[in-house]
C-alpha cells in the first residue's frame, strides 16, 4: 500500500509516448471536424427531426398554461431552488472534508447510467448525479403539473421533456462521466481518439450530416460472407415492396413462403 511519501508508480517512457500520439491524433481528428463542418453541402431534410413549430407549439401550449397559473409556477420555481440550495450547501461540505461519502444503503430505483459507485462516494460525481436529478424531476413535475392543457399537447410536451431531459444526462458528457475518464486515462487517450475517428468518420461520409453508422460496411463481401438471391420486384406501394425470389429446385409449393423481416432497417434478422 502506497504511503502519503509514496509519489506512486512511475510513468513509463512507453506511456508518455503513447499519450502524446493519441493527444496528437486528437487534435488532427479536430481540425478534420471543424473542416467538415465548415463546408457542410447543404440541407438534407429526410434527415430532420420533429419539425420546429411542433416544437414552438408545445412551448406555447405550455406558456399558456403558465400564465394562467402563475402561481403553481411559482410554488414550483420555490421549490425547486429549495431543493437546488440544499443539495448544493451539502455537496459544499462533502468536497471540503474531501474524503469518500458512504453510499446509500437504499439507493431508490436503479438507473443503469449510474451503475458507477463513484456516482454515489465521490463527491464531485454524486453532487452532479443528484444535481440532474433534481432538475430532471422538476422538469418532469411541471409538465405533469399542467392540468388544463389540451390531452394531445400535454402529451407532446411530456415526449419533448424527457428527450432534453435524457440529453442533458452527465453520462453523455467526458468532463462528467466518470466511466469514459476511466477509459480514457487507462487507454492513454485511445478512447477518445476512437470515438472522435467515429464521429469524424460519419460526418465526412455525409457531407456534414450525422448520420451514425451501425455496421463496418467493408466488413462484407458478397458471395463470401453476405448472401443474395435473383429475383425481382412484383408489387409496390408507398409502404412496402415484395421480393419474389427465383427457385432454386425444380420443383417448388405452390403455396409460396412470405417473409416478413422486422421493419428495424435489419432485414438479415427473421
Amino acid at each position: 500500500m502506497a504511503t502519503s511519501d509514496d509519489p506512486g508508480p512511475a510513468i513509463s517512457s512507453e506511456h508518455i509516448e503513447r499519450l502524446t500520439a493519441n493527444l496528437g491524433r486528437v487534435e488532427e481528428l479536430s481540425r478534420r471536424l471543424v473542416d467538415v463542418m465548415a463546408h457542410k453541402s447543404g440541407h438534407n431534410p429526410a434527415l430532420d427531426g420533429p419539425n420546429q413549430q411542433l416544437f414552438a407549439q408545445a412551448a406555447a401550449a405550455y406558456w399558456h398554461e403558465a400564465i394562467n397559473n402563475p402561481a403553481r409556477i411559482i410554488e414550483q420555481q420555490v421549490a425547486y431552488w429549495g431543493k437546488t440550495v440544499t443539495h448544493f450547501a451539502e455537496a459544499q461540505q462533502a468536497m471540503l472534508k474531501g474524503a469518500a461519502l458512504q453510499a446509500p444503503e437504499d439507493p431508490g430505483p436503479k438507473d443503469a447510467r449510474f451503475r458507477n459507485p463513484l456516482w454515489d462516494t465521490h463527491p464531485y460525481f454524486n453532487f452532479i448525479k443528484q444535481q440532474y436529478q433534481i432538475n430532471a424531476k422538476a422538469i418532469q413535475d411541471a409538465v405533469e403539473a399542467a392540468e388544463d392543457m389540451d390531452a394531445k399537447e400535454k402529451k407532446r410536451l411530456a415526449y419533448f421533456a424527457r428527450q432534453i431531459v435524457d440529453l442533458m444526462a452527465p453520462t453523455n458528457f467526458l468532463a462528467t462521466n466518470p466511466d469514459a475518464l476511466e477509459k480514457a486515462v487507462s487507454t492513454e487517450g485511445q478512447s477518445l481518439v476512437a470515438g472522435l475517428e467515429n464521429l469524424v468518420r460519419d460526418l465526412e461520409a455525409n457531407d456534414g450530416e450525422l448520420v451514425v453508422r451501425l455496421a463496418d460496411e467493408t466488413a462484407f463481401e458478397l458471395g463470401k460472407n453476405i448472401a443474395t438471391s435473383k429475383g425481382q420486384v412484383v408489387y409496390r406501394n408507398r409502404m412496402i415492396e415484395l421480393i419474389q425470389y427465383e427457385a432454386q429446385t425444380e420443383k417448388v409449393h405452390e403455396t409460396p413462403i412470405v417473409i416478413f423481416p422486422p421493419w428495424i432497417n435489419k432485414f438479415y434478422i427473421l
